[in-house]
């Protein structure tokens, strides 16, 4: 800030920076969107980590700032580094931040395989998971909790993006959830089961799982991967909606069919 006095009368635009925490927080109590702050500014909100300085936006600009955010301009600045809170160490930041922190990282996942990674008993997801939820509803981000008695993960708020939009996301491909490493391992041992034509050894508290995450055959009868598993690995020609019990009842042809048998046909 250039064209006037620093606030207290000294210049102190070497040591002064913007708390990007508090504008942020006060901008989304005022509802006001990225455009409103970036015509404010006249910088980009995706830029304001690096370009959001006392050096950089005039103290007409700063001004005006403050008072769309309804505060004093000297409390948007501050000494030092560059947030006004500091990160709390590992493991003791609230629960539902650790809980939302962990379903970043891992995607959907069993709620009891969760609580057993996070070394929690069943009652503390259980809270954490409904103060998620309630953050996340209060907020304009873009996540929003999914919590079931088979899974929990984060979910795109309805609504963001246009069917148009989401029809092109498709098309362009996106990024499937990834597998745990438990699901993996049943997965492949029902591949090599119906390759091999034996008996899978998936245990049988694991099924329900697979089942809810859609890993599994709809069909009934002897676990399979599902058919669109099986599409996704090039396993079969076709996806679910191509595939569809015959009239007379009994197994799919897709999951009749199963996987093709092994080079040379002896499983060797």
């Amino acid at each position: 800030m250039r064209d006037e006095l620093p606030l207290d009368g000294r210049d102190t635009t070497d040591v002064m920076t913007f708390d990007l925490a508090l504008c942020r927080e006060r901008a989304r109590a005022r509802d006001l969107t990225d455009e409103d702050l970036a015509a404010l500014t006249g910088i980009p909100t995706a830029d304001w980590d690096k370009r959001l300085n006392p050096r950089t936006l005039s103290a007409a600009a700063l001004f005006a700032l403050a008072r769309a955010l309804d505060t004093d301009p000297a409390s948007l600045l501050h000494e030092g580094g560059p947030t006004r809170r500091p990160q709390p160490p590992a493991g003791k930041a609230p629960y539902a931040t650790v809980l939302h922190a962990a379903l970043l990282q891992t995607g959907r996942v069993h709620p009891d395989d969760l609580a057993s990674a996070l070394q929690w008993p069943a009652h503390r997801l259980q809270r954490a998971a409904g103060a998620l939820a309630v953050q996340l509803e209060q907020q304009a981000g873009p996540h929003r909790l999914v919590h079931t008695d088979t899974t929990l993960h984060l979910a795109v708020q309805p609504g963001l993006l246009t069917a148009e939009q989401q029809q092109n996301l498709h098309e362009g491909g996106h990024t499937a959830a990834s597998l745990s490493p438990g699901e993996a391992i049943a997965l492949t041992g029902l591949l090599h089961a119906a390759a091999h034509g034996v008996p899978h050894a998936v245990p049988a508290e694991q099924l329900p799982r697979l089942a809810g995450r859609g890993l599994l055959a709809p069909f009934g009868g002897e676990p399979a991967p599902h058919p669109d598993v099986l599409f996704a690995l090039g396993l079969t020609d076709h996806p679910l909606p191509a595939v569809f019990p015959p009239a007379g009842g009994g197994v799919p042809h897709a999951a009749a069919a199963g996987t093709p048998p092994p080079a040379g046909g002896d499983g060797r």
